[in-house]
């Protein structure tokens, strides 16, 4: 069993390693203390994060690629401008899904019926 960078490694540029791998620990230790069979408990693990994990992976890369420009010029332009966009036009709300995302560990996970290991 994979969790964290193991399972689902992240561009660094994003800074959500950690965070996953400790979602991961909580969700997995949900699953343990919630469902008797162990094949279930780490089947009903993997569907309950796979897709916030997918969709954090694919925004790294994504971020990431921005990043990765070789034209000095460019470079140079994106450097001056970012803090002048990020001033006026970043919105909070937006990355909300990726900075805001809350585990309950008083939440009962139950078997994700349908799903085999």
């Amino acid at each position: 069993m994979l969790i964290g960078d193991a399972a689902h490694a992240t561009s660094p540029s994003a800074g959500q390693g950690a965070s996953l791998a400790l979602e991961d620990a909580i969700v997995l230790a949900q699953c343990l203390r919630d469902i008797p069979q162990l094949a279930d408990a780490f089947v009903t693990y993997e569907g309950l994060r796979r897709k916030r994990a997918e969709k954090i992976v694919k925004f790294s890369r994504e971020r990431g690629s921005n990043k990765a420009l070789t034209n000095p010029v460019a470079r140079w332009f994106r450097d001056l401008m970012m803090p002048f966009f990020l001033k006026r036009f970043a919105n909070a709300i937006s990355f909300a899904w990726l900075y805001t995302y809350k585990v309950d560990w008083q939440q009962k996970i139950t078997k994700i019926e349908g799903q085999t290991v």
